[in-house]
């Protein structure tokens, strides 16, 4: 889920606390090496005019409509590893980096509370707009230093540990059940292929689960109740807060000075999201309060009791950072994996057999027991999070003044870390055009596993501020597609040469509809 990492770069994606050196021997020698007259002034970083750059975000622009991966990638063949992203309207300017080196300073220079630049217009919507909820809890989203550092202690043991995701493994799997029936009944019974907008399907899906996380219910939107009007603006919205948080916070925007179509589009999206997951979250509650009543047991393990039992503002806004952070780019990354198995038919193949081992039959409910020996099936997640990357990288702001590339970096300054572009890049991963599960197994002869940078693969940030939701994702996308394979053999039988874009967070560029047929046994 986060986050700009990865699904993930809303509140979801942020982290757990623990103490760790603020400057690592690495960076440290690197800062020690820099001496004054070594080092390049702020001023000299390549970049952009900022006229340039806004028109080319224009109709007719050369970046008009292109994703944050498009522009950076050819600014990167434009200017070298480092570059500045100009800052507009009230933005300020973002220093741009893929080189490891960088990346480590950065992130070990962050500290136990990094602070990383949020969305402008969502800080907007919670300290002006909607101050009567956020005003006291403003969410991983837009808390810093201190503050940042009390809401995730408390919210850590809920959404970190393991044995708080024991009472969904059941649930889970009986919603990927669901979902497998849905499948059968909108394929095309000749070619057995499911509709071109079967992405809306998958999204369906992960709302629902992660609707069962966040509010401790299921809205049927799968089969059930698909026009459910509570749960249909909360997934219309939730949907609709990245694209229009790229358009308002990182193409040029003037909604600071003037309110834009795309400004108000947002605040109500944010502002409608908040006026349902309110009124869920009290069904919800009065619900168990009946059922308490009626003497019935109660799951009090559930993250949104926990968070309730914290403060009841709380589970409001970390129910809908989970969903916000979580649903497309969760989605995505489940398509990305049947995608990825269908062009690869070996593999799958080779998945299926683990499977068959754990699941003896097609309907057989995953636990925590049977969940911890899959290897493969955890390989080809990862090894897909790595073909197709989910985002840009990550934001972090500077704690102290550091030294990039060679150029000095004042305190206080954003740097976006292009992390993710390099999972492609043949200088860390060989072979790096081929989707290989594989090279994160251990070899069978040897016993060891491939040497990777770090600070090269990091889909889930790094460090204390690190995705919250880590957890959440990985058991959801490890039962969905343990489910599908089981029960299906995936083919895609149309062009996948760019089936995806990023803006923010990676999604679709082309419709999905793969081809299910029933496994036999």
């Amino acid at each position: 889920m986060n986050t700009l990492s990865n699904a993930r770069s809303l509140a979801i994606c942020t982290g757990p606390i623990r103490s760790m050196r603020s400057v690592s021997a690495v960076a440290q020698s690197q800062v020690n090496a820099n001496t004054a007259e070594d080092l390049k002034s702020f001023d000299d970083i390549p970049r952009p005019k900022k006229f340039k750059f806004m028109r080319a975000f224009m109709p007719g622009g050369e970046f008009y409509n292109a994703s944050i991966v498009d522009y950076t990638t050819t600014m990167r063949k434009r200017y070298g590893d480092i570059f500045i992203l100009p800052g507009m309207f009230g933005r300020p300017d973002w220093v741009t980096t893929f080189s490891t080196k960088d990346i480590e300073t950065v992130f070990r220079n962050e500290g136990i509370w990094p602070v990383r630049d949020s969305f402008q217009s969502i800080i907007h919507f919670r300290q002006n707009v909607r101050p009567d909820v956020y005003g006291e809890v403003p969410g991983l989203t837009i808390a810093q230093n201190e503050e940042w550092g009390k809401i995730r202690s408390a919210v850590n043991p809920i959404f970190m540990q393991p044995k708080g995701l024991r009472v969904y493994y059941e649930p889970l799997s009986n919603i990927n059940n669901e979902f497998i029936e849905h499948i059968k009944e909108i394929r095309d019974p000749k070619t057995l292929e499911v509709p071109d907008d079967f992405m809306s399907e998958i999204c369906r899906m992960i709302f629902e689960s992660l609707s069962l996380v966040a509010f401790d219910r299921q809205m049927g939107l799968i089969r059930k109740n698909r026009d459910n009007p509570d749960a249909l603006t909360l997934f219309v919205t939730t949907r609709n807060i990245f694209r229009l948080a790229f358009k308002l916070d990182f193409q040029p925007s003037m909604w600071k000075v003037v309110s834009t179509p795309a400004y108000r589009k947002m605040m109500k999206a944010l502002n409608d999201s908040l006026d349902v997951a309110q009124k869920l979250l009290k069904e919800s509650q009065d619900d168990l309060e009946k059922r308490r009543l009626a003497g019935e047991k109660i799951n009090s393990n559930s993250m949104m009791q926990r968070l309730m039992e914290i403060d009841p503002k709380m589970a409001v806004v970390m129910g809908l950072d989970t969903l916000f952070a979580g649903v497309d780019a969760t989605s995505t990354l489940l398509s990305a994996v049947l995608l990825c198995l269908s062009k690869h038919p070996e593999k799958q193949t080779k998945l299926r057999e683990e499977l068959l081992k754990i699941m003896p039959t097609k309907d057989t409910l995953l636990n925590e027991e049977t969940m911890k020996d899959m290897p493969y099936l955890r390989a080809v997640i990862k090894e897909t999070l790595r073909y197709y990357p989910n985002s840009l990288g990550t934001m972090r702001s500077c704690q102290n003044d550091v030294t990039l590339s060679g150029y000095n970096v004042p305190k206080g300054t954003t740097v976006l870390l292009g992390s993710n572009v390099l999972m492609k890049d043949s200088t860390f991963y060989s072979r790096p055009d081929e989707f290989l599960p594989e090279r994160w197994l251990r070899d069978p002869e040897t016993g060891k596993k491939s040497q990777v940078s770090p600070f090269t693969f990091l889909p889930f940030g790094f460090g204390p501020r690190m995705c919250i939701g880590k957890r959440i994702v990985d058991l959801e996308i490890e039962t969905s597609v343990a489910k599908l394979i089981r029960n299906f053999q995936v083919e895609f039988n149309r062009d996948a040469s760019k089936p995806y874009k990023t803006m923010f967070i990676m999604e679709p560029a082309i419709p999905f509809p793969f081809k299910f047929t029933d496994v036999d046994n």
